[in-house]
């Protein structure tokens, strides 16, 4: 470390002082770190700015011990005796005199040893340093050294609860990043079928649990299926106008002659071909979070985050078998919208009939069919309205009551078969084609199937390095200790 400065020199920015202060504190202010407050014997203490900043970090002077250098150029008549007893100035660890080499003496290239015994030399001939043990640099090496070892035996059972919590980090780092799988082919495809189980089971049970899982697909059943279905514009069908055009163009040339039923099969086919889109829709919805869910499994299986190759290809068939059990799930209910228009119940027609005539058995419950909008079909009046407005009132009140019942059905019918064609499968075989061509592939095949990141690679090797000086350091603690 450069020397404390009071002035700055030409060339020096004008914050040397202050930064030379500043790294100065930061390298001191640890509780581990000793300090060598290294003051000239020539200079008053009182203005040692090492002594001041060793205060500010070290008020209680456990981590101090004073150095007094220049002893050999002090003022003839003077020395640092009274210090060095410690009776002018006392520090809890004391002080200590050297003698360094001068700029003379390193012109002349003396080596160390020489300037050691030159100092030697210089405290056996003073009467004022003679009989004092605490002078010399043999003295100060000796001191620190044993000071630190005092230091560390103290700290020890820390230092070594340090160590042996950073091993267990190292060794769970490495865990997590997993051990490096090049190996023959049996254990890398072992390795591959174990990540894609990990990731199925993952999958099966995000799906089948609750929030962002299966809570997100009964959410698209009972909350945004019957939104839409429930919005759908019957009304616009519904409508007298709509009936009666529906009707005579149904009729065509030749009218009806009791009940207009082209008109009505047409009407119901209108009414059932807006279902269509809600029930498709549902089935895009479920296919979307199942694609996600696949994407929040994957992220679950750490020890798959490392082999880019492997997860992008397991990526890649979930999305194959979820687009076809999608395409399995639109054609079932685009089946289940065209059966309701293929077949018409007539005797929800012929029930409407009987119950609205007057030889309707008093005996038998009247049935309780409901319209679109909650009205009990049997209990209408159509007073007040032209004979043949009432009678196109009825034919879209039939309609609409059996749209209803149709309406009811497929909110029931629609989910069993998103979930029979999509969920289920999804749930049993996410990866079963993938596991299949896995098992055929060749020793090379696999290999690049592992290739993990780079980075991870990276990672695991520093840690490696890491773990061993550690481990290293425990030994030598366990040593120590002994």
């Amino acid at each position: 470390m450069p020397g404390l400065t009071k002035v700055p020199i030409d060339g020096q920015p004008l914050s040397i002082v202050q930064e030379l202060e500043d790294m100065c504190r930061q390298y001191i202010k640890g509780d581990n770190a000793i300090i060598l407050a290294v003051t000239p014997a020539n200079a008053d203490l009182a203005t040692s700015d090492a002594l001041r900043i060793a205060r500010e970090v070290d008020p209680t002077g456990d981590r101090t011990i004073g150095v007094l250098t220049k002893v050999d150029i002090m003022d003839k008549g003077t020395d640092c005796r009274e210090i060095l007893l410690g009776k002018s100035l006392r520090l809890k660890h004391g002080w200590v005199a050297v003698v360094n080499r001068g700029q003379a003496d390193i012109n002349k290239r003396m080596t160390m040893n020489e300037a050691r015994a030159k100092e030697l030399e210089f405290f056996k001939a003073n009467d004022s340093y003679r009989d004092l043990d605490n002078a010399g640099t043999e003295y100060l090496a000796n001191k620190l050294s044993a000071h630190l070892i005092n230091e560390i035996t103290r700290k020890l059972p820390e230092i070594q609860s340090y160590v042996d919590k950073t091993i267990h980090d190292y060794q769970n780092q490495l865990k997590a990043l997993g051990t490096d799988v090049m190996g023959n082919r049996g254990k890398m495809l072992h390795l591959i079928l174990t990540l894609c189980q990990k990731v199925e089971k993952a999958f099966h049970r995000i799906v089948s649990g609750g929030e962002g899982g299966g809570e997100r697909v009964l959410e698209v059943f009972d909350v945004k299926l019957k939104e839409a279905i429930y919005k759908l514009p019957f009304d616009k069908i519904l409508t007298l106008k709509n009936v009666r055009n529906t009707i005579n163009e149904a009729d065509g040339y030749q009218p009806h002659i009791i009940a207009p039923e082209a008109g009505y099969r047409r009407l119901i086919e209108d009414g059932l071909t807006l279902l269509r889109d809600p029930s498709a829709k549902a089935v895009e919805q479920t296919h979307q979070i199942l694609k996600s869910i696949v994407t929040m499994a994957i992220n679950e299986v750490t020890e798959l985050q490392r082999f880019v190759n492997l997860k992008s290809e397991i990526l890649a068939h979930s999305a194959v078998t979820l687009d076809r059990l999608k395409e399995s799930s639109e054609a079932t209910v685009r089946t289940l919208v065209d059966m309701e228009g293929s077949y018409l119940s007539a005797n929800f027609f012929r029930e409407i009939v009987a119950a609205e005539s007057f030889s309707y058995d008093p005996n038998r419950p009247r049935p309780q069919f409901v319209t679109l909008n909650g009205e009990i079909l049997l209990e209408k009046r159509y007073d007040g309205m032209s004979a043949a407005d009432a009678h196109l009132q009825r034919i879209s009140d039939h309609v609409s009551a059996y749209l209803q019942i149709v309406r009811s059905q497929l909110l029931a019918t629609v989910p069993k078969a998103v979930v029979h064609c999509t969920v289920v499968p999804a749930k049993e075989t996410l990866l079963a084609e993938l596991q299949e061509e896995v098992a055929g592939k060749e020793e090379a095949q696999l290999r690049r199937l592992l290739n993990e990141n780079e980075e991870v690679t990276r990672q695991r090797e520093s840690l490696k390095k890491r773990l061993e000086l550690m481990e290293r350091a425990a030994r030598e603690i366990m040593q120590f200790r002994v």
